[in-house]
């Protein structure tokens, strides 16, 4: 009899638990977090362009030397490849020769210091100087899949990406959160 009644009150503990739990695992939070992140990504679209075009502007760099995506990544052309290549497609295996670099100094976040390295293939150690990459396969982030894809074999161009193109809100290793990012970027071989 004790333990059907101990059935019994943890039964009423979980049906009332479940009550209570329900509306938040329904999926209302979810669309709380989502709309807060969505604003925060607004927010930061409109940081990360004051930033890059700051960054234009202190290196003389005008309209007629960058291209601006929908997305909202610049790519400065530094120099082109063969005039008869064709760009980069998705699924292709591309050999990027790159230095990372702030567009600001992360530790203050308002003081300009585009001179702080964060990464450089070269620290690779592998023959090439590089990392090989599958083109659109989500293996980098969102920024680099998108350059690429409007890159050929020995373009060299500089990439300035919004931080929502790079490693977001969370950061990644020693990038803080809601970084943009510079990147001095060299297409080696495409196959």
């Amino acid at each position: 009899m004790k333990t059907g009644f101990k059935r019994s009150v943890l039964v009423r503990v979980a049906v009332a638990l479940l009550a209570v739990a329900a509306p938040a695992l329904s999926g209302c939070g979810k669309t709380d977090y989502a709309k807060q992140q969505e604003q925060h990504q607004n927010e930061y679209k409109v940081i990360d362009d004051g930033l890059i075009q700051a960054y234009l502007t202190r290196h003389n760099i005008t309209a007629s030397g960058y291209t601006r995506t929908e997305s909202g990544l610049y790519l400065v052309k530094i120099s082109d490849g063969p005039a008869t290549g064709e760009n980069i497609k998705g699924g292709q295996q591309a050999d990027v020769k790159y230095v990372g670099r702030y567009l600001r100094d992360p530790a203050t976040s308002n003081n300009y210091n585009e001179n702080i390295i964060f990464d450089n293939s070269t620290d690779r150690r592998v023959p090439c100087a590089c990392l090989s990459v599958t083109v659109g396969a989500s293996q980098v982030i969102r920024g680099w899949d998108e350059a690429l894809l409007l890159m050929k074999k020995g373009d060299r161009k500089l990439l300035l990406i919004p931080s929502y193109l790079a490693y977001g809100p969370t950061g990644s290793g020693t990038i803080p959160p809601d970084e943009p990012l510079a990147f001095d970027m060299e297409v080696l071989d495409v196959r």
